[in-house]
C-alpha cells in the first residue's frame, strides 16, 4: 500500500509563527473549513488533513494541506506534533475520530477534540483524556468555546438585513448587557447559545463565553461588533 502525502501552501501569512499550530481533520462539510478560518486568525498555524477530493476546499485558506490517499494514521505519525497545540477530529467516522486523536494524545498533544455521534465512542474518548463532543449539540459554538477562540462573522441574508454570530468575550462591548436591551438598541432579534441550552429571555444577561446569534439590520448588527 503506498501512502501520497502532498504539502500544499497556499496564502500563508508571512510573519513567523513559534511553537503554536493545530491540527485539523476534514470534516467533510464546511466545519473544518470554518474551523482552520478561525484558528489561523487567532494566530495559530494550521494543519489539514483532507483527501485529494477535498484538499481544493481548503486552498483559499492560510493552511498547511496534508493530502490523503489512503492510511491516514500513518500520515499522521509522520506530522511533527512538537509544536501542535490543539488538534481537532471532526469527520463522520467516530472509530478514525478516535483512532487519530490516540496517536496525536499519545505524541503530547496537550488539547485534542473529537465530534461523536455515538454515546459510546465518545465515553471511551473521554475515558482516555479526549474531549468528546457529540454531534447534536452545538459543535461550533462548544469548540469555540472550549479553545478560547475569538469568533465573529455578519453574513448578509437579503437587502440589508444579516446575521450576527458572536463568541462573547472578557473584551466584547455586549458583556454584561440584556438580550432585551441589545434587541431595542439595534432593532434585531437576539438568541444566545450556553451550556448547549439556548436562551431568549429579554432579562437574560449576556456572559462571557455565551455564543451569540442575531438577526436584523445589517448596519445595526454592525456597531455591536465595531
Amino acid at each position: 500500500m503506498r501512502v501520497s502525502v502532498v504539502f500544499l501552501f497556499k496564502n500563508l501569512p508571512t510573519k513567523t509563527y513559534v511553537a503554536r499550530e493545530a491540527l485539523v481533520l476534514d470534516s467533510n462539510d464546511d466545519l473544518a473549513p470554518q474551523l482552520a478560518r478561525i484558528l489561523s486568525e487567532n494566530g495559530y498555524v494550521v494543519r489539514v488533513l483532507a483527501p485529494r477530493e477535498r484538499a481544493k476546499i481548503f486552498e483559499k485558506e492560510p493552511v498547511y494541506i496534508h493530502t490523503l490517499t489512503e492510511n491516514y494514521e500513518k500520515v499522521i505519525k509522520e506530522i511533527d506534533f512538537s509544536h501542535v497545540e490543539i488538534a481537532v477530529f471532526p469527520s463522520p467516522n467516530d472509530m478514525l475520530n478516535l483512532s487519530l486523536a490516540r496517536v496525536a494524545k499519545s505524541q503530547g498533544v496537550p488539547v485534542v477534540v473529537i465530534t461523536a455521534r455515538s454515546a459510546s465512542i465518545a465515553k471511551q474518548a473521554e475515558d482516555e483524556g479526549i474531549t468528546a463532543i457529540i454531534t447534536y449539540h452545538c459543535v461550533v459554538s462548544r469548540l469555540l468555546r472550549l479553545l478560547n477562540l475569538r469568533f465573529t462573522r455578519i453574513m448578509l441574508i437579503k437587502d440589508e438585513v444579516a446575521l450576527l454570530e458572536m463568541l462573547v468575550t472578557s473584551d466584547s462591548k455586549v458583556l454584561g448587557r440584556s438580550i432585551g436591551d441589545l434587541e431595542r438598541e439595534t432593532g434585531a432579534k437576539i438568541a444566545i447559545v450556553r451550556h448547549d441550552g439556548f436562551v431568549t429571555a429579554e432579562d437574560a444577561e449576556i456572559q462571557e463565553g455565551d455564543y451569540l446569534i442575531a438577526v436584523g439590520p445589517q448596519e445595526d448588527l454592525q456597531t455591536l461588533i465595531d
